[in-house]
C-alpha cells in the first residue's frame, strides 16, 4: 500500500515536471515565431521629438506643419490638422498573403466637427490608416478610419476616388484621449471590398484632416506592424499539440 502511494506521488511529480518543461518550451517557441512573424512598419521610437519622421512623404501640403513625433513614456506621432488635409505615407512593400494582419494603436483627442467621409463637403476623418496597393491608373487603397459621425462597421468609398474603400473602426462614441489598439485582416478586407485577390502592398499611409469642415482634428499614432495569422496555433501545430 505504501509503495503504491509512493509510485503515484512519483508519477504525479513527473507529469508536473513534464508539463512545466512543455509550457516553458512552448513559450520560447512562440516568442521565436513571433519575432519572425511580425514586421514593424513604424513605432516612431528612433526619431527626435518635435520632428517630422524621416522616411515618410507628404501629399497635399507640408507634412511638417501637421505631423511631429512626441513622447509620453513612449514616442508616438501627433497630428494636428487645422482646416488642412495632408496625407503622409511610407514605402513599405510586402506580400499580403504572407502578412495579412495589420495592428496599430491610435488615440483621438479632437474630432473634426461635422465630418462625414461619404461626401466631399464633409469628408474629414479624425484619424485614418491607409493600406496602399498598385492600380491600373491610380493606386487602390483601404482606409481604416476614426469617423466623427458614421456608424461603427460602416463601409463606404472616398468621394474623391472610388478605388479608396473606407472602413469605420471608431467614431464619436469611442473614448477620446485614450489609446486604443486595432487589429484588422487586410487580406480578407481587400477581397471583400475589391472582389479579387490583392497584389503586394506598396505603402502604408496616415491622415488626420479637417479641410472640408473647416475645423480641427487632433490624433496620435504608434506601434504600426504587420504579422502572420494565428501565431499561437501555428506554433502549437508545429509541436504536434494543436
Amino acid at each position: 500500500m505504501e509503495m503504491t502511494k509512493i509510485k503515484k506521488t512519483l508519477l504525479i511529480s513527473t507529469v508536473f515536471i513534464v508539463l512545466i518543461i512543455t509550457v516553458k518550451f512552448t513559450t520560447v517557441k512562440i516568442k521565436e515565431y513571433e519575432d519572425k512573424a511580425v514586421r514593424p512598419v513604424e513605432n516612431f521610437s528612433k526619431f527626435t521629438i518635435d520632428t517630422f519622421p524621416v522616411g515618410w512623404r507628404s501629399r497635399g501640403g507640408n507634412g511638417e506643419e501637421v505631423y511631429s513625433v512626441k513622447s509620453g513614456g513612449e514616442k508616438y506621432l501627433e497630428a494636428i490638422a487645422n482646416s488642412v488635409a495632408v496625407t503622409i505615407a511610407k514605402k513599405f512593400e510586402y506580400d499580403l498573403l504572407e502578412y495579412p494582419i495589420l495592428r496599430w494603436q491610435w488615440r483621438v483627442v479632437e474630432l473634426p466637427q461635422g465630418g462625414d467621409e461619404r461626401y466631399k463637403s464633409t469628408g474629414d476623418s479624425a484619424a485614418g490608416i491607409y493600406v496602399i496597393f498598385p492600380g491600373l491608373l491610380f493606386p487602390e487603397s483601404i482606409k481604416y478610419v476614426w469617423s466623427t459621425s458614421l456608424p461603427l462597421g460602416s463601409i463606404t468609398k472616398s468621394p474623391y476616388n472610388s478605388d479608396t474603400k473606407i472602413m469605420v473602426l471608431r467614431n464619436h462614441i469611442s473614448p477620446l484621449g485614450t489609446w486604443l489598439s486595432e487589429k484588422v485582416n487586410v487580406y480578407e478586407d481587400y477581397k471583400k471590398l475589391f472582389g479579387h485577390e490583392p497584389e503586394d502592398v506598396i505603402a502604408i499611409g496616415l491622415m488626420s484632416d479637417s479641410d472640408n469642415t473647416k475645423s480641427r482634428a487632433v490624433a496620435h499614432y504608434k506601434k504600426l506592424e504587420v504579422s502572420k495569422k494565428n501565431i499561437l496555433e501555428k506554433v502549437l501545430c508545429n509541436l504536434d499539440i494543436c
